[in-house]
Parts: structure tokens; C-alpha cells; sequence
């Protein structure tokens, strides 16, 4: 039923004037993949600086919440970036990603380190932690998201080198 119905999409999406614009252009994958990679990169400075912090292994004397505020505004633009720039290439060649396992695995930790992310401020602004004393809980949602990001990376780099599911097109 999934491959039927992703198989129907892709068809769809390779008919389109988008798949043929990104398919015809030599230079537009490059240039997606660099935007791509760069906002990874800010991404991944943002989330290691906010969870380094909640963990207290980096500038103390800021409190979370001023760290939370220069951080997540940056994380959330890049993350839609991400999302741009990742339909972009999916458009220029459908079948690549859509039918191996691991961008699935990649969507589902990028919804879960995404959420704990934000999790942070929502902890914040509930009075659940205080800028002196972090509960132990919360530093064990930052190292889990610190962990959950980089899985999201090796995720993304991975989808080239696995196979598609059976019935899936070549």
C-alpha cells in the first residue's frame, strides 16, 4: 500500500514542471546541497550550544532562557530552509530518497530532536527550570537531543548508500 501510493506520487512529481526544472539545470542540485549543508550547520551550532548550556558545560554566567532566545529563531529558520531545500531535491529526483527506510528514520528523528528542542523553552517558560539548578531530567533531554540531531546527520548521509525497499523503482 505505501510503495503503491509513494510509487503514484513520484510519478506525479516527475511529471512536473519542478522535477524538470531542478533535473534540467546542472548547477541547481549543487546549490541546494550547499544551502542544505549550511543550514545543518546552523542547526547543529545552535542545538549543541543551547544543550551544552542546559548541561552546564558552557557559559554559565548566561542564563538558558537568553541563550534559548538567541538560538531557537536561527534553529527554526534553517529548519525550514532544510525543509525547503529537502523538497527541492526530492522534486529533482523522486524515487532517490522517498523509498529507503532511512530518510523515513531521518524524518521521524528530525520530529523528535526538533521537539525536544523547543521542549526546552516550553520547560522554560512553564517555571519547570530554574537558570541555577537544571533538573537532572531536562539535562537528560538535552544530551538526547544532542544525540537525536547527529543521528539525524549519519540519517541524512546514509540515504545514498542503502538500497530502496523490495517493489520499490530502481
Amino acid at each position: 500500500m505505501i510503495t503503491s501510493t509513494l510509487i503514484s506520487f513520484t510519478d506525479w512529481l516527475s511529471g512536473t514542471w519542478l522535477t524538470a526544472t531542478v533535473a534540467s539545470h546542472f548547477w541547481i542540485v549543487p546549490a541546494l546541497q550547499t544551502i542544505h549543508i549550511l543550514s545543518v550547520a546552523v542547526v547543529l551550532a545552535g542545538v549543541v550550544l543551547i544543550n551544552l548550556r542546559i548541561l552546564g558545560l558552557v557559559d554559565k554566567r548566561e542564563t538558558i532562557e537568553a541563550v534559548l532566545d538567541r538560538f531557537l529563531v536561527p534553529i527554526g529558520i534553517a529548519v525550514a530552509v532544510l525543509a525547503i531545500t529537502g523538497a527541492l531535491l526530492i522534486a529533482g529526483e523522486p524515487t532517490r530518497a522517498l523509498f529507503r527506510v532511512v530518510f523515513w528514520v531521518k524524518m521521524a528523528l528530525i520530529l523528535v530532536a526538533g521537539s525536544l528542542t523547543w521542549s526546552h523553552r516550553w520547560a522554560l517558560s512553564s517555571g519547570g527550570d530554574q537558570v541555577a539548578t537544571v533538573a537532572t531530567g531536562r539535562k537528560i533531554v538535552a544530551l538526547t537531543t544532542l544525540i537525536l540531531w547527529l543521528a539525524v546527520i549519519v540519517a541524512g548521509r546514509w540515504i545514498a548508500y542503502v538500497e530502496a525497499w523490495p517493489g520499490a523503482p530502481a
